[in-house]
């Protein structure tokens, strides 16, 4: 008998890669999602799998989620808000979509009696490190809103497995990369190619294009966070996840301009280290407890990142 799932986040870029890979590995999967940045075709190719179901809601939903959860053993949860950015028009909507979203989930899953999670956090938590590469017992000074409410969910997550007898895998991500874009919060990717479409001449960079940080290919992604929850079996495991280099935004730019064709196109940089409030300017994650378990990327910073560029512009 299959083993029912819930990926919530499950129309994203990441979510419907997952949701994908738990269906080859024969579970029955719902993906939960209110895209408000998911995209139905990300799930298009789905639908007609039997063991799976698509249920448009919010997780702030409390009607919806429980009926959602209802026979499910493991959620897997990557709702959340999918911009980095600081928006000062809506300053609280990273505790919202962040911290509330994950103790609404928190709350349904142990009144349902349901005990495994895996959580995707981010390599923000670690804010501006005076260590490089940055191991998971770094002490975590968050310089986002981002960052910090996704700590707080790592927070009462592990608190949760303390009290209520839950089993968590929680990962901070590298930056994930791959084909798929997003209705909302640009990756760097993505932005470089929509201005260079408007203007094929000259090119505004965020920062001092010295900006390096580590990137992993999404099938990569999805395929470690397997590995880690069949390996890794303490009640709280904590995980970076990614590669162990990093690239910087000015050879990403040289990568798109590469890939589009083009030539002699001005790199205008805004002059500032960081390229927003909030931005960490330079990360490389420690993954030696991750290949301590026998699980390393197979492609480069800059050969996921090459592979993004080419799966977007074959798509858009």
């Amino acid at each position: 008998m299959s083993e029912r799932v819930l990926v919530t986040g499950g129309a994203g870029c990441i979510g419907s890669e997952l949701c994908a890979a738990l269906l080859a590995r024969g579970q029955e999967v719902i993906a939960y999602d209110n895209l408000s940045s998911g995209k139905r075709e990300h799930i298009a190719p789905l639908t007609n799998n039997p063991r799976f179901r698509f249920v448009e809601a919010n997780v702030h939903d409390p009607v919806a989620l429980d009926a959602a959860l209802d026979g499910v053993s493991f959620v897997h949860h990557l709702a959340a808000n999918p911009d980095v950015k600081f928006a000062d028009d809506e300053p609280d909507r990273d505790l919202r979509q962040n911290t509330l979203a994950t103790a609404a989930l928190l709350d349904a899953m142990r009144r349902r009696g349901i005990t495994q999670l895996t959580f995707s956090s981010t390599s923000a938590v670690y804010g501006t490190s005076p260590v490089q590469p940055i191991p998971e017992s770094q002490p975590c000074r968050p310089i986002s809103l981002y960052g910090a409410t996704k700590l707080a969910c790592e927070a009462m997550i592990s608190a949760h497995t303390n009290l209520f007898g839950l089993r968590a895998w929680v990962f901070r991500f590298a930056n994930v990369v791959g084909g798929r874009v997003r209705k909302s919060g640009k990756t760097v990717v993505s932005d470089f190619i929509a201005k260079l479409r408007a203007n094929p001449r000259r090119l505004e960079i965020l920062g001092n294009g010295k900006q390096a940080k580590s990137y992993i290919l999404v099938g990569e992604c999805v395929d470690a966070m397997f590995h880690v929850v069949d390996h890794a079996q303490d009640s709280f495991n904590l995980f970076n996840l990614g590669g162990d280099d990093w690239l910087s935004v000015t050879r990403i730019a040289e990568m798109v301009v590469e890939e589009l064709g083009l030539n002699n196109v001005e790199f205008a940089y805004t002059g500032t280290e960081a390229g927003w409030p909030g931005d960490i300017p330079r990360f490389r994650l420690d993954v030696s407890a991750l290949s301590g378990l026998g699980w390393r990327v197979k492609h480069t910073s800059e050969e996921a990142v090459r592979s993004a560029i080419r799966g977007i512009l074959a798509i858009s």
